[in-house]
């Protein structure tokens, strides 16, 4: 996230990128796993399409790693500030005199139960 704030529009476009790539890698993967070897193939064939594979699943590997950096930086705007809807957070304070006040409440009802009982 360098320094300049990301917008909605930018984020939501990553991602539909980074998961087309992951589609579109896995796709030639299974269509590479799918071709027939062609009877009287050389080893330079076989180690053409060995090759092919590999760069494929490293490709499929780091859209996986991009789409993990993707969910973090989220995290991180959510937990941070930027992705917090307006005056969220603002009323943290009225939170704890509203669980003092919810305390107060079953102390004085557990008082009441155990002087009844």
């Amino acid at each position: 996230m360098e320094g300049a704030q990301q917008t909605t529009s930018g984020l939501i476009d990553r991602e539909n990128a980074t998961i087309a790539e992951l589609l579109t890698r896995f796709l030639n993967l299974v269509k590479l796993a799918a071709s027939p070897v062609e009877e009287g193939a050389t080893k330079e064939v076989a180690a053409a399409q060995a090759f092919e594979m590999e760069c494929e699943s490293s490709a499929l590997v780091r859209a996986s790693e991009d789409l993990l950096q993707l969910t973090r930086e989220l995290k991180e705007l959510w937990l941070f500030g930027p992705l917090r809807g307006i005056k969220e957070g603002e009323g943290e304070g009225k939170m704890d005199e509203d669980s003092i006040k919810v305390g107060e409440m079953v102390e004085a009802l557990l008082k009441k139960t155990s002087g009844t009982a």
